[in-house]
């Protein structure tokens, strides 16, 4: 008997051992060779020297040669020793040789990473910092008791320290009149007009009558009636109470 040899493999199907080993060995070196040439510009733009013209705040221009692995923060530092300025207060602005439009940097970029032709040494400004209101503290007010016209009490809440020209307008809404009709007294017995440039402490007050000048103000009579009748009362009687005194002795 004659033995069958083995059947060849299939020939869409290449063999699995080199595929994987060549894939593994092509594609480090694909994606190695762009960033390494990538890498290799960024270093020889770094190990070289940078030339550039300074410019300081006063004006003046200076050339300047550094290392291209000097960060721009450190190339700051170094300008404002030269001056004996403050780094804190100061800034650089960086110009390219082509365009001579600032250029974009972070403190910590390397100037041999930059396309520099100038350098600007200038002076920050200090950025306005909103101020916010101081709190409001609370008006102190007091109750203030309005009598108007004598038929008519109200209170109203007023600053006591303001002149009484201040709480006029008050008065005059809670009692529905006009500022120029209204009179302010410190009372209805005397009619004595409160003067309007003083405050309700200066008064010595806490209570008030408004009266309207389109009627007239009370007299004294007007406001005590009641000890106008006890004294005609007291005359008319008087005889009576001689006679009944005069009895009570004789009796006695």
């Amino acid at each position: 008997q004659k033995i069958k040899a083995r059947a060849p493999p299939p020939p869409n199907q290449p063999p699995v051992t080199s595929n994987v080993n060549n894939e593994h060995k092509v594609t480090p070196a694909l994606e190695m060779l762009p960033d390494q040439s990538m890498l290799n510009m960024k270093e020889n733009l770094i190990n070289n020297t940078v030339d550039f013209m300074v410019v300081f705040p006063d004006g003046e221009e200076q050339k300047n040669t550094v290392h291209g692995s000097k960060a721009v923060m450190d190339l700051l530092v170094d300008l404002c020793s030269q001056y004996h300025l403050n780094p804190a207060h100061y800034t650089l602005e960086l110009q390219s040789w082509g365009t001579q439009q600032p250029l974009s940097y972070k403190p910590n970029t390397l100037i041999g990473a930059l396309d520099v032709q100038k350098i600007l040494l200038k002076v920050k400004v200090p950025e306005e910092k909103t101020k916010r209101p101081p709190p409001k503290i609370p008006e102190k007010t007091v109750r203030l008791v309005v009598n108007y016209l004598k038929t008519q009490k109200t209170v109203v809440r007023v600053n006591p320290e303001v002149p009484l020209q201040s709480i006029i307008p008050v008065i005059c809404e809670k009692c529905e009149v006009s500022q120029e009709c209204l009179v302010l007294l410190r009372d209805t017995f005397t009619g004595e007009k409160l003067e309007l440039t003083k405050s309700l402490n200066e008064l010595g007050i806490k209570e008030l009558y408004a009266w309207n000048k389109k009627k007239a103000l009370p007299s004294k009579t007007q406001s005590e009636p009641s000890l106008n009748y006890r004294g005609m009362h007291l005359e008319r009687n008087l005889p009576f109470r001689f006679c009944f005194c005069m009895v009570l002795i004789l009796i006695f």
